[in-house]
């Protein structure tokens, strides 16, 4: 039997392959569906989705400079002071919404089928088992 971390590496390649054949097809990436779902809950500045994402400006600035050229996204500057530093609002588009919408039906349908021969008491203690080792990682990270 694989060690407990061993296995965990092999559900998240699987995991990710499967997350990547679906956002492909409706012509995103993981990133950029997971950023417009946070466009959609909210956070709607750079700023924002900085803190949100964790990631740093110039890669998360690259992905929504993408979903703007894709139509996803639109972008409204805000502030009208020459000297303020720029700020912009993202907005997701209606072709972004459909988009976000059918890829969030997709994995749901995804999540049923994987879990469909699970009882809710197995999906629930792997629940608590998954956050308890999160919980034990980020202990460790500290």
């Amino acid at each position: 039997m694989k060690a407990s971390l061993d296995v965990l590496l092999d559900v998240q390649k699987n995991y990710k392959q499967l997350l990547k054949k679906m956002t492909r097809i409706h012509t995103l990436t993981i990133a950029e569906w997971q950023l417009l779902q946070n466009v959609l809950d909210g956070n709607d500045t750079q700023t924002e989705l900085v803190k949100k994402t964790k990631l740093d400006v110039s890669t998360l600035s690259r992905q929504l400079s993408k979903l703007v050229e894709k139509n996803l996204l639109s972008i409204k500057k805000m502030g009208k002071k020459p000297m303020a530093r720029k700020k912009y609002l993202y907005q997701i588009t209606d072709q972004g919404r459909t988009a976000l919408n059918e890829m969030n039906a997709d994995f749901e349908k995804m999540s049923s089928e994987l879990f469909s021969q699970w009882t809710n008491e197995e999906q629930n203690l792997l629940k608590i088992l998954l956050n308890r080792l999160n919980t034990s990682f980020e202990r460790i990270e500290s």
